[in-house]
């Protein structure tokens, strides 16, 4: 089986790439088809304003109940997660989010995600989200960017400063990264303009995600988007022993955001790629795909 664990269903276009096709819950399924992929994880989007691209007051499903409720039309193709935003619930530190997780395990839902609100990792809300996430046995996927105006996700510096203190603060909560400002720091050079990009180049020396990946059980690494590809692709060589060391850390995703075939994304090729290289075993590629996503997703019942 295989499972892609970041999907979305919307219209998530911006005034730049207004060419682009907004993406149903059909073309999700027909993707899922046309490229052997058993499962996906469906994260509605968006729960905050900081991700908020004018179009989407448009879009046939804007909020996060509509978008659940799509997904709960294929039971045998979609894992559902709720959404959440830690300033909900009158944007204090001491908000009850129970009312709220009741509601989710009613529908459906297995986890949280993503989290994007433009709020430092460690900040007494985030921390209050997660440590209550963790007690549901959600665990939540992550958009992680730097430090810089009109970001979307959650902020860190080089050195993940804010990460480390959420990893500490809620140890019982799976934490799965994704994002520039995550997957930039696979490398110790990074500086704060990569957290808001994607840098080239072969790693010279490790970043901070390899250490809180070994320091945390709790955390993991999702490979979607072009953050996570790029980073598994600057310095191949490299690429192909962070996938072994990390194996039992790692989730394949593809966060395709469109409709069309030009946002189609190369992660699940690329991995077979690896496999008929014998770059990594079958038991690898099997956990990756697979078996992790089985791991974290305690609640779900598939």
């Amino acid at each position: 089986m295989i499972i892609d664990a970041h999907t979305h269903i919307g219209d998530l276009r911006s005034p730049a790439n207004m060419h682009r096709k907004p993406i149903t819950m059909e073309d999700l399924i027909a993707r899922l088809d046309d490229e052997g992929i058993d499962k996906a994880i469906l994260l509605p989007w968006p729960a905050s304003p900081d991700g908020v691209q004018f179009p989407t007051l448009l879009q046939p499903q804007p909020d996060i109940l509509s978008q659940i409720r799509e997904g709960q039309r294929y039971p045998d193709r979609i894992i559902l997660f709720g959404n959440v935003d830690p300033r909900w619930g009158g944007n204090t530190a001491g908000t009850d989010f129970s009312w709220l997780f009741e509601r989710f395990v009613e529908m459906g839902c297995a986890g949280i995600g993503e989290i994007g609100a433009n709020l430092p990792y460690d900040d007494p809300r985030v921390v209050n989200l997660f440590r209550q996430c963790g007690d549901w046995e959600f665990p939540v996927t992550i958009h992680a960017t730097g430090v810089g105006e009109g970001q979307y996700g959650l902020i860190d510096e080089p050195g993940s400063p804010h990460l480390l203190n959420l990893l500490q603060q809620a140890p019982n909560t799976i934490i799965i990264g994704h994002g520039p400002g995550f997957w930039a720091q696979i490398s110790a050079d990074a500086t704060p303009a990569d957290l808001l990009s994607y840098p080239k180049g072969p790693i010279r020396d490790e970043g901070v995600v390899q250490k809180l990946l070994r320091d945390f059980p709790n955390l993991y690494a999702d490979i979607s988007a072009h953050s996570g590809f790029n980073a598994l692709t600057r310095d191949p060589d490299y690429g192909a022993r962070f996938l072994n060391e990390f194996q039992d850390k790692l989730l394949f995703g593809t966060d395709v955001c469109f409709g069309d075939d030009e946002g189609r994304m190369p992660q699940l090729n690329w991995l077979k790629e690896r496999l008929a290289a014998g770059d990594i075993s079958p038991e690898v590629y099997d956990k990756i795909t697979c078996r992790n996503a089985l791991k974290v997703l305690k609640r779900w019942r598939g």
